[in-house]
């Protein structure tokens, strides 16, 4: 693979994560527009920087709140714990 190839796609994916970012500064989705950006370059450069910031209309809605969301943490842990010992006692016997 010759060498320049290497550093175009470098480059590129670079430029995608730029992009990303300039979109979540706008208000728009960092995600799809990195997605975007991978096939589109600098043409979504474009678009981001000549495209007016996203004005949200209200405030976005609170999923569940700090409680809610310790408890599932604290669950998600315990889980993995329990399927790392499930595991650990497999391979030891």
């Amino acid at each position: 693979m010759p060498d320049q190839y290497v550093s175009f796609s470098a480059a590129w994916f670079t430029l995608s994560l730029i992009n990303a970012g300039l979109a979540q500064g706008k208000g728009r989705r960092g995600f799809q527009w990195w997605l975007g950006s991978l096939f589109l370059g600098p043409f979504a450069t474009l678009l981001i920087v000549a495209w007016p910031a996203v004005q949200p209309s209200e405030p976005a809605p609170e999923v569940m709140s700090r409680t809610q969301a310790t408890i599932v943490g604290a669950v998600a842990v315990l889980v993995l714990l329990g399927i790392g010992a499930l595991v650990l006692t497999r391979i030891g016997s």
